[in-house]
């Protein structure tokens, strides 16, 4: 039945004249007896009777108003389809406007006024005080009856024009109050008006029963479909028997672990920090200021830092320089010249570092782009594919504001259906980049070389033994090992290895020419350097 909402109602309220006199022969013992027997003012309001739409529990109006009232509704029932209550009641000294109107409301929602879907329902209510010289008179109306017959203005106007002349200005007529005003309101209770009720509801219902289910199947079929003709990979098989015999010199760790992931994440930075590392460009060290504050990085970077003085180290550094660096490798390392203090960059100058990645990943996916691996800058599909998901979002944002406020309750559904179709087509977005074919092949390469490391490490006690039986031939070094490990998501597996070979050191299973620690990180102990510059390099 029809749905009265207290902030959205039609309403109409006004004090009723001041002092009004009612005539003291209708005060007498018999009204008095009548009235103790009538039910006190709601709600909660008594049960409806069947058939009846008028209750003068105050006693303000004739038998024969309350008759042609009932005709009057009736009439509007048997044209139309609306349903309307007049009720009167006896309220505290000084009720408010916003109280009388809350209340015809809650009349309205208790006895379902109106016909279910059509929210076609009318309450007029008299609220009058014992003194029966003042009260509020309140016209409360469901959604559909209120864009219908009666607006806001509307109400206000019967009010003021019809019914508010007979009740100021000496002894209120109640009577011809409320008759104006029904006749007032019974001009615009037309079959017009039925006939738009009932075309408003036949296309709230295809809203919310059609457009609402088709509309949201569309947008998401749309994402969906794009994923699947254009955001998936070529078929291409990964087999743990696939292995190259290296990866192309153009394939940097960092640009490895873009293609291996799909997109740029801050491991690809991480890499690229370690790569360079390796090669002997930076090294990592605790912050020169104990890095005290709050927020601040715990890790400080040096550039150019000494060469290492152990011979097997140095040439190390030096097979690991050998292969290319990338124009995002360049980058970054221009950038971290450009923020370093005396060669050292930290605290605030490695936050500022960190704000200018976006460009280091616009470089870094550039390149696997003119390798052929993807066929556009993964971060450009994100975005586009976050973009086309948030205007579907704000395209249900704005039909739900209007669904909720005209009210058309099939305009909130097909909100709801466009603002699920807006968040999966978001979720997709990271799903959208494609590798092309020769990607796919990278892909299924680097996932072979990802098994034989982690295969390779789950024993190891040395970062040394890795590149030994790993038999990776272009892994010459633990430097590399351990950058390529990073690149491909094995840095905790990296860290355990360092990790035992920290154990066999302390408790003289091994000589410390054994194992094999990072040269370019200083500060804290060998394997808890490591640690350290672990969770500083995804800074």
């Amino acid at each position: 039945m029809g749905r009265f909402v207290h902030g959205r109602a039609v309403t109409v309220a006004a004090a009723v004249a001041a002092a009004v006199l009612v005539a003291l022969g209708l005060l007498g013992a018999s009204t008095a007896a009548v009235r103790a027997a009538d039910p006190p003012a709601g709600p909660p309001f008594p049960d409806p009777v069947a058939g009846r739409h008028v209750y003068d529990y105050a006693h303000i109006w004739s038998s024969a108003t309350v008759a042609s009232a009932e005709a009057t509704i009736a009439g509007w029932a048997s044209r139309t389809g609306s349903q309307a209550v007049v009720y009167s009641q006896i309220v505290p000294d000084g009720l408010g406007q916003e109280t009388a109107r809350g209340q015809a409301a809650d009349l309205g929602d208790a006895w379902r006024v109106g016909r279910a879907g059509f929210d076609d329902g009318l309450v007029v209510l008299f609220d009058i005080y014992p003194n029966l010289e003042h009260g509020q008179v309140a016209i409360v109306g469901g959604d559909g009856f209120r864009n219908t017959y009666l607006s806001d203005a509307d109400a206000q106007h019967i009010f003021d024009s019809d019914m508010k002349p007979h009740l100021t200005g000496g002894s209120p007529d109640f009577d011809a109050a409320l008759l104006a005003g029904l006749r007032a309101i019974d001009e615009r209770v037309s079959p017009a008006g039925a006939a738009r009720l009932q075309a408003a509801r036949v296309i709230d219902a295809l809203l919310g029963l059609v457009v609402a289910p088709l509309l949201g199947l569309l947008l998401l079929g749309w994402a969906l479909f794009h994923w699947l003709r254009y955001g998936r990979d070529p078929h291409y098989l990964d087999d743990p028997s696939i292995l190259m015999p290296a990866p192309p010199d153009s394939l940097t760790a960092a640009t490895g672990a873009l293609v291996f992931d799909g997109r740029s994440t801050r491991r690809t930075l991480t890499t690229a920090l370690l790569d360079l590392a390796s090669r002997g460009q930076l090294a990592f060290q605790d912050p020169v200021d104990g890095n005290a504050r709050k927020g601040s990085p715990k890790v400080a970077i040096r550039l150019s830092p000494p060469g290492p003085t152990d011979a097997t180290a140095a040439t190390e550094q030096r097979l690991a320089a050998r292969r290319p660096v990338s124009e995002a490798e360049r980058y970054a390392y221009d950038e971290l010249r450009s923020c370093a203090v005396q060669g050292l960059v930290e605290n605030e100058t490695l936050l500022e570092f960190g704000q200018r990645v976006d460009r280091f990943d616009e470089l870094l996916e550039a390149g696997a782009v003119s390798q052929g691996w993807f066929a556009e800058p993964p971060t450009k599909t994100i975005r586009r594919w976050l973009i086309r998901g948030g205007l579907e979002l704000a395209m249900a944002a704005v039909a739900l504001l209007i669904g909720l406020n005209v009210p058309i309750s099939g305009l909130v559904v097909v909100a709801v259906a466009v603002g699920i179709a807006g968040a999966a087509t978001m979720g997709l977005a990271v799903a959208m980049p494609a590798r092309t074919m020769p990607g796919a092949v990278i892909r299924a390469m680097l996932a072979a070389y990802r098994r034989t490391l982690q295969a390779t490490m789950a024993q190891a006690r040395s970062m040394r033994t890795v590149v030994e039986e790993a038999k990776l031939a272009w892994l010459e070094t633990p430097d590399q090992a351990l950058v390529w490990a990073t690149a491909l998501g094995l840095q905790a597996d990296a860290e355990r290895v360092l990790e035992r070979s920290r154990e066999d050191l302390q408790r003289g299973h091994a000589q410390p020419a054994a194992v094999w620690f990072p040269v370019w990180w200083s500060g804290g102990g060998h394997a808890g350097g490591w640690g350290g510059s672990s969770g500083g390099g995804g800074s």
